[in-house]
């Protein structure tokens, strides 16, 4: 299997964090891989066969274009030999400015085609240009090029959501309350720019940094055997009872089943991004 992350152009960073690249030979047997949730969106362009995915309760098949996300829960997914796949991990509010289209439209658990998202075909013109060109280099120049004709620049609330990123990180204030305050908007406010521009509220982001965080540790230490306690305290959950509601919640999987897949290869954690 060849796959590789090709980080985006400069001019294109607060659009989004990087590209996925993956193809298998026609020779290879199939790849069947678990990516972790990073509540971003996700845009595929597949020029391979049908990719058959796995998101909580539901099955999807990737064929030529599809949106995804923002990702909230951990994916399952197959490549089948012969796969030729590039995914577009998009970070704040990227995808709401390439699209345009009002985040609170799409359903997490499901899968998109942006064409129909736009009402237009320029998704699927786009696949065909793309499918067109044989050279890796090729395709990635055209994508940005394409992203950088459409994309909208960034405004006022793009600005406001990079400097909201601080509060996130730090626990001990309540980023709402924060962000009304120093940007002299209602609370509620803020609450619909998250839910219109990403899809999810604040509160949702706080929780899922938190548990990111722990996804984190526990890789980056593996495969020492964790002090459960420990990670309880580090990250600020109440119990053991409420880390393990989290694993449940974003993984489907209790902590120990995470380690097991862990220790199989199979786990795919998007890299952190530029700006959380």
């Amino acid at each position: 299997m060849n796959s590789q992350l090709i980080d985006a152009d400069e001019r294109l960073a607060t659009v989004f964090s990087h590209y996925y690249c993956v193809q298998l030979t026609a020779n290879e047997q199939p790849v069947a891989l678990h990516l972790m949730p990073n509540y971003e969106m996700l845009l595929a362009f597949n020029f391979g066969p049908g990719v058959p995915i796995s998101l909580g309760d539901a099955d999807f098949v990737v064929r030529q274009t599809a949106v995804l996300g923002p990702l909230q829960k951990r994916l399952v997914y197959e490549l089948p030999a012969g796969a030729d796949l590039i995914v577009v991990n998009f970070t704040l509010d990227g995808f709401y400015r390439l699209l345009g289209v009002s985040m609170q439209q799409l359903k997490a658990g499901d899968l998109h085609d942006p064409d129909v998202l736009l009402n237009n075909t320029c998704f699927r013109e786009l696949w065909q240009q793309l499918a067109s060109l044989p050279d890796l280099r090729d395709r990635i120049y055209r994508l940005n090029n394409y992203i950088l004709s459409v994309v909208a620049p960034t405004d006022a609330v793009s600005e406001s959501l990079l400097e909201s990123l601080p509060y996130f990180r730090n626990s001990a204030v309540d980023p709402i309350k924060m962000l009304a305050q120093t940007q002299q908007v209602s609370p509620r406010s803020i609450q619909l720019r998250f839910q219109t521009h990403l899809g999810y509220s604040a509160k949702e982001l706080t929780r899922f940094l938190r548990f990111r965080k722990v996804l984190g540790f526990l890789t980056q230490h593996f495969p020492q055997a964790p002090d459960w306690l420990d990670l309880v305290l580090r990250f600020g959950y109440h119990d053991h009872s409420h880390l393990i509601k989290d694993f449940t919640y974003y993984l489907g999987l209790t902590p120990r089943q995470f380690l097991k897949q862990l220790a199989e290869g199979s786990v795919c954690i998007s890299q952190t991004g530029k700006f959380y």
